[in-house]
């Protein structure tokens, strides 16, 4: 299997031209949607990204979605700046604005629109505050009829993950998984930027591990993990597609990593320089 790894940002300002300047070419860029900052400046973000030859790939948090109406403008949008994916979530509002309580209603009106998008959902290794996990993993198999793969929350152990995989190929679970982990980054930043955002289920996460996080020698690196999680990506009975780097917008030290220890391995799809950004391509 073919790793490709994935890349996500904040939409924050500046991000676009780091985007631009650091990432490698082909990688793909996923945007977050934030419930302090609501869809707008996600979809604003992706499409400019998309339009400049970026593979851009937007979270649509379904609670963040007011209503039918609101959601086929979206899907147009996004189809005439020639994005070909989305990352599906349920999102993190008490209350949702619309008639969309969770992921799975917007995967079925998504459908009943139509829609040629590729599409993934979120999987959670870690227990989700607000999910039991039985409810987790039985949504994940209703949910799959609907997506092309999975993308698991940032964590921090390869144990958590990989017991997690293995119990939804138990529950007949077969969408590919790519790995979420954190990016390297300073702890402090770390801290400070996912707090300040409010970036959902990564901030939960981030909670979790802080003690763990405030120990490290200023930065966190996902040598050890990924070194614990390789021989997992060799064994095609766990079914892991790649990575998905949250990058906390810390891209000239996410880069550097990349170069440095992943690209040119075997195995992995992107080894390039800087993204093409010439219009059109």
């Amino acid at each position: 299997m073919v790793r490709r790894p994935r890349f996500e940002v904040i939409p924050l300002p500046g991000i676009e031209d780091e985007v631009l300047q650091h990432l490698p070419a082909g990688a793909t860029v996923t945007v977050t949607a934030s419930p302090r900052r609501g869809l707008g400046p996600t979809l604003e973000l992706a499409t400019r990204l998309a339009l400049r030859g970026v593979d851009a790939v937007p979270h649509l948090a379904a609670r963040q979605v007011t209503g039918t109406t609101e959601l086929r403008g979206i899907l147009r949008d996004l189809d005439a700046a020639g994005v070909a994916e989305v990352f599906v979530v349920g999102g993190d509002l008490a209350e949702p604005v619309g008639e969309f309580t969770g992921a799975l209603e917007l995967l079925q009106a998504m459908d009943s629109i139509g829609h040629e998008l590729t599409v993934g959902i979120a999987g959670y290794p870690e227990t989700h505050p607000l999910i039991v996990d039985d409810v987790a993993v039985q949504a994940m198999w209703d949910k799959q009829a609907h997506a092309a793969y999975i993308v698991s929350q940032m964590a921090f152990e390869a144990r958590v993950v990989l017991e997690w995989v293995r119990r939804l190929r138990r529950r007949g679970i077969v969408l590919p998984v790519l790995v979420g982990i954190a990016g390297p980054v300073g702890t402090t930043r770390l801290l400070r930027v996912g707090t300040r955002v409010g970036v959902g289920d990564s901030l939960r996460v981030l909670r979790k591990h802080r003690g763990m996080l405030r120990h490290l020698p200023g930065a966190w690196t996902p040598g050890h993990l990924l070194d614990e999680l390789d021989p997992a990506f060799a064994d095609p009975g766990y079914g892991l597609a790649g990575l998905h780097v949250y990058t906390f917008n810390a891209l000239p030290e996410t880069a550097r990593w990349w170069q440095q220890t992943i690209a040119g391995q075997a195995g992995w799809a992107v080894d390039g320089g800087p993204v093409d950004h010439t219009p059109g391509r």
